[in-house]
């Protein structure tokens, strides 16, 4: 098996919302503990209400990006999927698209499944470009359905 995914993931899928919900989170708890005597401008109830919306807004952002994210190892016969607590094991066949989106070194790779799989319908990794292109040029076969179903999906 081949891993294909980046070492980031763990950075954006744990890090990024752990510190975000705990600074941000204490920050927003913080505005609407203090009384107007010690800051007046932070409690005034329109800065109060448009920063909590702000936090929950990126809250619920941060959820439905980069939490989604799953480790991807791959093989000749199938993958590997995980999100760090459970993983499965799928096969190529149950891919319906590939959707490649090149972000810097990275790229961000969504498989469309055929049918609903423990993770949902869809897979979202950030992928290494490099461990990506690595695995597609030591396996032509991979790489040959993997370029049928880009086809496909444009």
């Amino acid at each position: 098996m081949h891993r294909v995914s980046s070492n980031l993931t763990v950075f954006f899928k744990f890090f990024l919302p752990t510190v975000w919900i705990v600074f941000f989170g204490t920050f927003t708890a913080a505005i609407f503990m203090t009384d107007n005597t010690q800051l007046s401008f932070l409690t005034t109830p329109l800065f109060r209400f448009s920063f909590l919306g702000a936090y929950l807004f990126f809250l619920i952002l941060i959820y439905f990006s980069v939490v989604q994210l799953k480790r991807v190892e791959m093989g000749a016969e199938h993958f590997i999927v995980s999100n760090y607590f459970k993983t499965y094991r799928l096969r190529y066949e149950d891919i319906e698209s590939v959707s490649i989106i090149p972000f810097f070194r990275l790229s961000i790779i969504t498989f469309r499944l055929r049918a609903r799989s423990s993770f949902g319908k869809k897979i979202t990794f950030l992928a290494s470009t490099f461990l990506w292109n690595n695995f597609l040029s030591t396996h032509p076969e991979v790489d040959e359905t993997f370029s049928k179903l880009s086809e496909d999906s444009n």
